[in-house]
């Protein structure tokens, strides 16, 4: 058997984490098992669909390089192949128009719920012919059947299809609901395995009966754990941040996929590539509950990421034009691509109220003092760390402490009081510029409030 899976999103807004993750598994089986991972557009809800979303769903799939195989196929596409099987389950009698209003629903369900009964419609119109208008149908035996399925993430699972009762498969034959339309494409697509959200649990013995009245074979199924906000509930826009799109600023996309990856599955190692992802993957051992979505997970496997980009490609990401030490000093200290902006002073001269200089107790004059002497050692210097290191070390020694040396070296090179070591900085920013921040910081000094 060649496998298929698929992932089918709907245009009304943009990809959710959620449904990258899904898309990630359902990738992962694929190249696994030799298979092809395909994409549907399900956009039959025509006020909320736009072209806009669509895009943004191809461009967020390939930024996390998940790019499916073969074209894309659109729920609104099969409207006629929809109508057709509605026709032949009509003149089947598996399905029927219902001519109950709105209004007697409501009052079954509500009586239903008076005595504790699971909410079903029981439909006493099924085996009349009169109507050909209305919502339609599937005619569901009343019996103690068992409708059973072998989930591959969680083993069996049952329902009692007399529960189910006779639930709707169209508004009309020009509008088939959700499940139907679910079955029918998947059908058509011949996937062959339906890897998922667990909120999709209860659509499956439906889906199931559908198959079963068309006379389809049924794919095999596999429910994913919801991804959780930290205060264990779905993760939801209330939340923050929830689309893949969200992510594209701050995060690199190698780095969102192992993370999406880890949420819901245990690999042998925290950072891995795509690679060593398929060939661990095995869809029987993803996880059962659900796992939360931890940000300082995220930040921390994002970091790993950023320490191992190339000068080249970090300023390609950034746009920063920067030596290869100043990147080196950023990428170490990284967790979030957009947070570079905190080390601007290693790309443009830094603004600073010249009463930062001052270290503790040392007056304006003693840290001028000490400033000097740091150029007057900086000036004639070849540059270079061990040089650097062996002389700062000795003016530290004469002032009786590194503090004094340092503190006004750092602001005047950073203008921060908390930096990287000044002679990183020095060195990421080159002998010219370095000797000039620190006589900025002399002239700062002299001025008169």
């Amino acid at each position: 058997m060649s496998v298929k899976v698929r992932i089918a999103p709907s245009p009304t807004g943009f990809l959710h984490v959620g449904t990258g993750q899904s898309a990630l598994y359902n990738w992962l089986f694929a190249r696994k098992n030799g298979g092809t991972f395909q994409l549907r557009i399900e956009d039959t809800d025509r006020e909320r669909s736009t072209k806009e979303y669509e895009q943004s769903i191809f461009d967020a799939l390939a930024w996390l390089g998940l790019t499916p195989d073969g074209e894309i196929s659109r729920q609104s596409e099969h409207a006629g192949q929809y109508r057709s099987a509605l026709e032949e389950l009509l003149a089947e009698g598996k399905a029927f128009y219902c001519r109950h209003t709105q209004e007697e629903l409501e009052a079954e369900r509500k009586n239903q719920e008076s005595k504790k009964e699971p909410p079903r419609h029981l439909c006493d119109h099924k085996n009349s012919r009169e109507e050909e208008s209305g919502i339609i149908r599937l005619a569901v035996k009343e019996d103690d059947r068992i409708i059973k399925f072998d989930d591959i993430i969680r083993g069996p699972i049952e329902f009692q299809a007399s529960l189910l009762g006779d639930f709707s498969i169209a508004k009309s034959l020009d509008e088939a609901l959700y499940n139907f339309a679910v079955v029918m494409d998947d059908a058509d697509m011949r996937i062959t395995h339906v890897i998922r959200g667990e909120d999709h649990i209860s659509n499956t013995p439906k889906q199931i009966l559908i198959y079963e009245a068309l006379g389809l074979p049924i794919p095999h199924f596999a429910h994913l754990p919801l991804i959780l906000a930290s205060d264990r509930s779905k993760l939801s826009k209330r939340h923050g941040a929830v689309a893949v799109v969200d992510y594209k600023k701050d995060y690199l996309p190698e780095a969102l996929s192992n993370f999406l990856g880890s949420i819901g599955y245990t690999f042998s190692k925290e950072i891995l590539t795509k690679e060593e992802m398929i060939s661990e993957f095995d869809l029987s051992k993803v996880h059962k509950s659900g796992a939360v979505f931890d940000v300082k997970k995220l930040n921390w496997i994002n970091a790993q990421y950023i320490r191992r980009l190339s000068a080249s490609e970090f300023k390609g990401l950034t746009g920063l034009k920067v030596s290869d030490e100043a990147v080196l000093l950023i990428t170490e200290r990284l967790e979030k691509l957009s947070d570079a902006s905190e080390f601007s002073y290693l790309w443009s001269e830094p603004e600073y109220p010249k009463e930062l200089l001052l270290w503790k107790t040392s007056s304006s004059e003693e840290v001028k003092q000490s400033l000097e002497k740091s150029l007057k050692f900086l000036e004639p210097l070849e540059w270079g760390r061990e040089a650097m290191v062996a002389g700062l070390g000795h003016l530290s020694n004469e002032a009786g402490g590194k503090g004094p040396v340092f503190w006004p070296l750092r602001v005047a090179l950073s203008g921060k009081d908390k930096s990287p070591d000044p002679i990183d900085i020095a060195l990421a920013i080159g002998k010219e510029e370095t000797i000039k921040r620190v006589q900025k910081a002399v002239n700062q000094l002299d001025e008169q409030d």
